[in-house]
């Protein structure tokens, strides 16, 4: 229904911008402005066929605003998509990239060994890892250890440590680097490591390290022997859909035994120094053994995108094997996918559960599939439960999420705001026994335009670790009653619907 009549505002827009041109270039005396005028006309034509083909025949997630800036600005807005909401180009841009390495290198032709397995999973997780197999090629591990790190606290001693034991090779791949004090840590233990004669290369995404990390800092890192390459630069920001598809990705590996991935960026605020926001709830992960292999693999493709250099010394790609203890599987999406990895993941663990889902997102503008998912679990007696921030870092984006709490909370899911704090962790846990970390928010753009990585738990002990967190982050959140909420004022009601209509393009 809301659908309908945002196309029936735009057709009403669209026209009564036309027609107010044609009788503009009609009414006035100056044969230069008419002539300019019945230009702008023409270019107007242009425009409403491309309205139509954006609406007809585009799969983009986010046409629905675009529809609306081509209908008020014709000319203007045909631009703007062109060079920033059309991602076709960068799409196809990004696949012929990876394309140049080859089928046996982008994808790890490994088997993990699964003789003698003792580990028995439900229908439902072998589901899940026979989905991930086909779309992330990625084989589910029962050699590898995981081990939770909750908030910057946990997480940069073990980073830090683990960059320290280094002997070969460090590979550190990050969305956000600052040259702050917890950053410049990070950054002396690598320069030890590299004096020392271990290979270490440090990738960071170009726009969220952008004004984050010193050129100074850079420079000392490319002094020390570090190879150093930023991700997808951008020189004209507003003028380059590139700004949509950005890595971020936040992954270490160690020798290929000791990896680290999850939520948890490198700065300040992570270990809650942040002025603005205090705590900082997140989490990451760590993992040993077989399944550190893959994000080798992942961040070496990452590598050859952003600098063309092939990694293909062997010894990265090392196996090690530990003790059994459930399955870990590594899935990864980006833009280059035309069947987005990681939301068809998370779809099928919301479909598949039989008793509870509980979610921790610091954004939840997910797409109609899975606000549908979330609703029929919820229907179906399921208990599902998301914790949001208490505490928005972008406000327009919070109004956003809480444009999609109305409908979740009529259908019986619990939502709560974690009280006073901004959480930045992505987890998901179903049925106690199944659940995805990594880097993956549940809104659209890390669904479809951002390169991301998530890393999949089947019956591991560390899942037990997350839902001891989340007991803790109920008890200090405030559940939202719906009663309460249909209460809020028009004025919320207004700017929560304003941010719907944009969501799929923050």
């Amino acid at each position: 229904m809301k659908r309908s009549i945002a196309l029936i505002v735009l057709s009403v827009i669209t026209v009564a911008v036309y027609c107010l041109s044609f009788y503009y270039s009609s009414a006035v005396d100056s044969v230069a402005i008419a002539t300019g005028s019945l230009i702008y006309i023409g270019l107007s034509v242009v425009s409403i066929l491309i309205w139509l083909i954006i609406f007809i025949y585009s799969d983009s997630k986010n046409k629905l605003p675009w529809l609306f800036v081509i209908a008020l600005f014709p000319v203007l807005g045909l631009v703007l998509y062109i060079m920033v909401g059309n991602g076709f180009r960068e799409t196809y841009r990004y696949r012929r990239r990876m394309k140049q390495l080859g089928d046996n290198y982008l994808v790890p032709v490994c088997q993990f060994d699964h003789s003698d397995i003792q580990t028995v999973l439900s229908d439902e997780a072998n589901r899940l890892i026979k989905l991930n197999k086909m779309t992330s090629q990625n084989d589910v591990s029962f050699r590898s250890k995981t081990r939770i790190l909750t908030n910057g606290e946990q997480k940069f001693p073990v980073l830090l440590e683990a960059i320290k034991n280094a002997q070969h090779f460090i590979f550190l791949e990050y969305y956000i680097f600052h040259s702050d004090e917890i950053g410049m840590r990070v950054v002396q233990a690598l320069i030890e490591r590299a004096q020392a004669g271990v290979e270490v290369r440090v990738l960071i995404d170009a726009m969220g390290s952008s004004r984050r990390m010193s050129k100074s800092t850079i420079l000392l890192m490319k002094r020390a022997g570090i190879k150093f390459a930023e991700f997808d630069p951008v020189w004209i920001p507003f003028l380059s859909n590139k700004i949509n598809h950005r890595n971020h990705r936040k992954i270490l590996v160690v020798d290929g035994k000791v990896a680290i991935t999850g939520g948890i960026n490198i700065g300040d605020e992570y270990i809650h120094r942040s002025v603005k926001f205090g705590f900082w709830r997140d989490t990451s992960i760590l993992i040993e053994g077989e399944a550190v292999h893959d994000l080798s693999v992942l961040f070496s493709g990452d590598w050859f995108f952003a600098t063309g250099e092939r990694l293909k010394n062997d010894g990265y790609y090392y196996f090690s094997k530990c003790e059994e203890d459930g399955g870990v599987q590594i899935v990864d999406s980006g833009p280059e996918s035309t069947i987005a990895p990681i939301k068809q993941t998370i779809f099928r663990m919301i479909m598949d559960a039989n008793q509870s889902i509980y979610i921790i997102t610091p954004y939840l503008i997910p797409d109609f599939d899975v606000i549908m998912a979330l609703k029929n679990a919820a229907l179906s007696g399921i208990d599902v439960r998301i914790i949001v921030p208490g505490r928005p870092d972008k406000k327009f984006v919070y109004y956003a999420t809480q444009s999609y709490f109305e409908s979740l909370l009529a259908v019986g899911v619990r939502i709560f705001t974690y009280n006073g704090v901004f959480c930045h962790a992505k987890v998901m846990v179903v049925d106690e026994q199944i659940a995805t970390v990594g880097t993956t928010n549940l809104d659209i753009r890390s669904f479809y335009l951002n390169f991301e990585v998530n890393v999949m738990l089947y019956g591991t002990t560390s899942i037990q670790s997350l839902l001891n967190d989340f007991n803790i982050d109920f008890s200090r959140s405030t559940e939202i009653i719906y009663e309460d909420w249909k209460k809020r004022s028009i004025k919320s009601r207004t700017l929560q619907s304003l941010a719907q209509l944009f969501s799929a393009v923050m």
